[in-house]
């Protein structure tokens, strides 16, 4: 009997300091993050996929340079199917990237790139919008938004971002210049072979 007294003893003494342990000892990792905790790890993964993002950009660039303009001031989409590739796979790590991180302008701007060279310029403009939103006077997405509308024929709203740039004193309000003489060039241009035509 004393051993069964023993034993249940030493049953309860077990029990009680199981209960008095708290629980996240046992939890070996599976403690609760801690809002901190998440928006770092959101940060993270949002680098990371804007990371990736650009080196499909660059090799877009790349890729699109040997058939499209190799200046920085083509506003038009691209037109090789293998640039076209690089530049959707750049989209969907950008898309990560603002989704993860809702303020993260650099990757609204570099989004609204990628869907300018995929000709999505509604896209593109909503894209450079929100980075705008975000950093007003962030002279990449000025200039680029410049670009995208060069691409939708309205050189009146480019000429409106040449001239916040100019006043951002950017070195970027030089390549939509070249951009929206080139683009004054065209129209010219094919307006002589339109009339060659007839």
């Amino acid at each position: 009997m004393k051993i069964n007294l023993f034993k249940s003893l030493s049953v309860l003494i077990v029990i009680t300091i199981i209960m008095t342990i708290p629980t996240t000892t046992f939890a070996f990792g599976s403690k609760e993050k801690t809002p901190e905790e998440l928006a770092s790890e959101k940060n993270k993964k949002a680098t990371q996929a804007y990371n990736e993002g650009v080196k499909h950009m660059d090799k877009a660039k790349e890729i699109g340079g040997k058939g499209d303009s190799t200046y920085a001031f083509n506003y038009r989409a691209t037109s090789d199917a293998k640039a076209q590739k690089e530049y959707e796979k750049a989209a969907k790590k950008f898309n990560t990237a603002v989704e993860l991180k809702p303020d993260f302008a650099e990757g609204w701007n570099n989004l609204g790139y990628t869907y300018r060279k995929l000709n999505k310029l509604t896209l593109s403009l909503e894209a450079y919008y929100k980075a705008l939103e975000l950093k007003p006077s962030f002279p990449e997405a000025h200039e680029y938004l410049g670009e995208t509308y060069l691409a939708l024929d309205s050189l009146h709203l480019a000429q409106g971002q040449l001239q916040m740039l100019q006043e951002l004193k950017s070195p970027y309000a030089d390549t939509l210049l070249k951009s929206i003489e080139i683009y004054k060039l065209t129209k010219v241009n094919d307006k002589l072979n339109g009339a060659k035509k007839n």
